[in-house]
């Protein structure tokens, strides 16, 4: 009897060993959160949501630079507090409307965003941030009936973005936390009518619909917090494009074309400045080589974030 009443003792010892062991490291994780400052990296989105009747605001401002050719153009997050797990809100985008800087700026297409927060993590209960995306493309931008010397900012068809993000943290030895992220997005896009020249290399005397491939993106990103105001950041993205099919009708019959497939990956590395806890900017460089049927390009971009 003895050795079984020294058996429990010794299983309680190590219980409370053990819980407190956990709460130790759960208030470790705690005073490692609080501390840590974030704008997030440049392409990766959060798993979180807002809480209740909050906003965020994140413009960003960006150069693409394909071939020489650059591109400026600025999108953005602004998002609202729906539900304590259920974030709204809507990306813009802009751009030149060519090459110029001179010819001003042309509205390309915009986004509704809606994210439901599965899971939630905590310093006591560590398990990974889950949330289901679900996004819907408003073609607003200028997609056919293009100028020679006209571009094209915008697909012309409607789009629906089905897609999960997860995010979570760890603490380091040195007491530094790096929190990493994950996003699955696919798009799928529905029929356009098209007139002329366009966004899909069509000429002036094209009359008849597109329907652009679906489109799978995959993101991995880490975040290290080098101190409580500056984080170090890095993206990985991986795009992949099923064909884009144009019909028309010539001679009276139908006739379909179709460009090849595509798929390229690009990495963005990324400084991260927070002087405060609801407000940052990053400054970050996305590169992506050139990929199967798609070109190589260098986009340097700033982002400015604010909570409300």
């Amino acid at each position: 009897m003895n050795w079984l009443l020294a058996g429990a003792g010794a299983l309680a010892l190590l219980a409370s060993s053990s819980a407190k062991a956990e709460s130790a490291d759960a208030e470790q994780m705690r005073a490692a959160m609080k501390a840590a400052r974030w704008t997030g990296p440049m392409l990766a989105s959060t798993a979180e949501t807002l809480p209740k009747g909050h906003l965020y605001t994140e413009p960003y401002f960006f150069d693409v630079i394909v071939h020489g050719d650059h591109h400026p153009g600025s999108s953005g997050f602004y998002q609202y507090g729906l539900l304590d797990n259920l974030t709204v809100g809507f990306q813009p985008s802009f751009a030149t409307a060519t090459n110029g800087l001179d010819r001003g700026m042309t509205i390309g297409d915009f986004k509704l965003l809606s994210q439901l927060r599965l899971t939630h993590f905590t310093p006591d209960h560590q398990i990974p941030t889950i949330a289901l995306v679900l996004n819907e493309v408003i073609p607003t931008g200028k997609d056919d009936r293009l100028d020679p010397t006209e571009e094209g900012h915008g697909s012309g068809a409607f789009a629906t973005e089905l897609g999960v993000n997860v995010q979570h943290w760890f603490l380091l030895k040195n007491d530094r936390l790096l929190r990493a992220r994950a996003n699955v997005l696919h798009r799928i896009y529905a029929n356009s009518t098209v007139e002329g020249r366009s966004v899909y290399g069509t000429d002036a005397t094209f009359r008849g619909h597109a329907r652009p491939g679906a489109r799978t993106t995959l993101i991995g990103a880490v975040e290290y917090s080098l101190t409580n105001e500056w984080v170090l950041a890095f993206d990985v993205e991986a795009d992949f494009a099923s064909r884009t099919r144009l019909s028309r009708r010539e001679d009276g019959r139908p006739t379909t074309t179709s460009s090849p497939a595509s798929w390229d990956i690009g990495f963005a590395p990324a400084v991260e400045y927070n002087w405060s806890p609801s407000a940052g900017a990053l400054l970050g460089l996305w590169i992506i080589p050139k990929g199967h049927s798609t070109s190589a390009s260098v986009t340097p971009a700033i982002a400015i974030s604010k909570f409300w």
